[in-house]
């Protein structure tokens, strides 16, 4: 018997996957419109009372420069606190560029992949509303999506090693395919964390973190955790959306190996615990089937004795003569 991949098949297929990638699209462009439509006025102008306030208390207060930094400090937390969960300071914004479309369409791929760093997050009640029921259908939508792609790297990897089977010859046939099929999700795994550590390299070149900090924010996002400790400045939101993209194809990706190499292992196992009951049970028939056989023959014997004496033994007939 010829070694072939396994059927693992994704969820979605085709122009069933190509459809719904692009139904996923519209909506994350249509949901980031409706969130800038909602949140942007009301951050703008958060902030310009932020400055009206910051401004009014710096000139009735009497504040050395020392204690100026710290006032600006203290109400710049403060005011990220009760209006935006933002990172950077305001005052490192312009007005227009607070909850921008591009921030939007970064929110809700953050929200729908649902790793939620918490760095932005909806501060209307308008806002918070739309979200629950944005998210529905959104989540399982990406979900879906993303399944079917890593179906398909996988997929991708056992076909391309069934063609070098076939082109190189290795004779995987005569080997046991369930250790084969392991050793390939394995290697894709092994794979998977490779591309994580230098990912994590590159992290450290374009935000100034530490390695450690890279991988750990690499690893809070690969299991969509997302404290949101560390996250990718929001002015950078098309670096950030980029980078989710690439970790959420990788975290996914190898969930799909992970899972399918679960599946085969309890497949395989199944398989062995219905062949050894099979054994066990045909092993019980056997000696009732020659206990049947045994009384089966025993009771013809006694049929057929009976008969034989029945027939040796002499009639009696009553005579008709008195």
């Amino acid at each position: 018997m010829a070694w072939d991949a396994p059927d693992l098949k994704p969820p979605l297929q085709g122009w069933n996957l190509v459809i719904t990638v692009l139904v996923a699209c519209l909506y994350m462009l249509i949901g980031a419109g409706i969130f800038y439509g909602i949140e942007h006025n009301y951050a703008v102008q958060s902030r310009k009372d932020f400055l009206n306030t910051q401004e009014s208390l710096f000139q009735q207060g009497n504040f050395s420069s020392s204690q100026l930094s710290i006032v600006r400090d203290l109400m710049t937390m403060a005011a990220q606190e009760e209006y935006s969960p933002y990172h950077e300071t305001w005052t490192e914004e312009e007005s227009d560029e607070i909850w921008s479309y591009g921030e939007s369409l970064y929110f809700t791929l953050v929200t729908l992949s649902t790793v939620g760093y918490g760095d932005m997050s909806p501060q209307t009640e308008g806002g918070k509303v739309f979200l629950i029921f944005y998210t529905i259908p959104g989540i399982p939508l990406m979900i879906c999506i993303n399944l079917s792609l890593g179906g398909y790297v996988i997929s991708a990897v056992f076909l391309a090693m069934h063609r070098l089977n076939t082109w190189r010859k290795w004779e995987l046939d005569k080997k046991k395919p369930f250790a084969t099929e392991l050793t390939l999700l394995s290697m894709l795994l092994l794979l998977a964390f490779i591309m994580t550590i230098i990912f994590a390299a590159l992290l450290t070149i374009q935000e100034d973190w530490t390695y450690f900090d890279s991988l750990y924010f690499t690893w809070t996002t690969l299991t969509t955790i997302g404290y949101g400790d560390l996250t990718i400045e929001n002015n950078h939101y098309v670096t950030a959306s980029i980078s989710l993209i690439v970790l959420l194809a990788i975290s996914f990706a190898a969930a799909s190996a992970l899972v399918a190499m679960l599946t085969r292992i309890l497949h395989i196992v199944d398989k062995r615990r219905q062949s050894s009951t099979s054994s066990r049970v045909q092993l019980v028939d056997e000696p009732n089937a020659a206990q049947l056989g045994a009384i089966e023959m025993k009771d013809l014997e006694g049929a057929r004795a009976a008969a034989e004496i029945s027939a040796a033994e002499p009639s009696h007939q009553p005579s008709g003569n008195l």
